[in-house]
């Protein structure tokens, strides 16, 4: 079960950010309060609105409500916030994976309990990204993967919480061989693809994977 869940954050172009959820083909769409404003902004109807509707567009209540979209109303005063509650929903859709949008930009707080949220939803044995209209993070963790994209595309590995050891990386323009790269260090930023995949593995250590669309 494939699932998008549209948060209140930045969307900085809404033609490029509807063609990538409209190719996405999702199961279902979920509106986090105010990340309704930018679906409709996309003429996108959400299955399900969650919050306490304290940050959509007021006029947009009635306008889903007669789109049959489903409303949770949650209080404004609870341990939770509103993109965790949505990820709640989403496990018991029995998502798979689970897409954010709308997630960064803004107040730097937000930003990174969002990108944090990634972490929490890998927990739960969901693969999670960020999109945006310029680029999707990935989170990786003791693994190999295949990332897919466009020849010179950059790609930005990150370690976090420590240092990440045995790194190689294949079809870059900067290629590692099972190397150490320190936590939060710059040496795996702004690195490019040579054609339309490349190979990233971990042996051990927890990193952000960025790839930028543009070309």
């Amino acid at each position: 079960m494939k699932i998008c869940i549209a948060l209140n954050g930045e969307v900085k172009d809404y033609t490029k950010m509807k063609k990538i959820i409209l190719e996405e083909d999702y199961d279902y769409i979920i509106g986090a309060d105010g990340g309704c404003n930018h679906l409709y902004k996309m003429d996108i109807v959400p299955d399900y609105i969650i919050g306490d509707l304290d940050s959509i567009n007021e006029k947009l209540i009635s306008y889903y409500e007669d789109k049959k979209s489903i409303f949770k109303k949650y209080p404004s005063h609870k341990d939770e916030t509103d993109s965790e509650i949505c990820v709640y929903l989403a496990k018991e859709l029995k998502a798979d994976s689970i897409d954010f949008i709308g997630t960064l930009g803004g107040r730097i707080d937000h930003t990174l309990a969002n990108i944090g949220l990634m972490h929490y939803v890998r927990n739960m044995d969901i693969g999670p990204r960020i999109l945006t209209s310029e680029e999707e993070i990935l989170i990786m963790k003791n693994e190999e993967i295949i990332l897919k994209g466009e020849k010179g595309n950059t790609i930005s590995i990150i370690p976090i919480q420590k240092e990440a050891k045995g790194v190689t990386l294949k079809n870059l323009e900067y290629p590692l061989n099972n190397d150490t790269v320190g936590y939060l260090s710059s040496l795996g930023i702004s690195n490019v693809m040579l054609g339309d995949e490349c190979s990233i593995k971990i042996e051990d250590g927890y990193a952000l994977v960025i790839r930028n669309y543009n070309v």
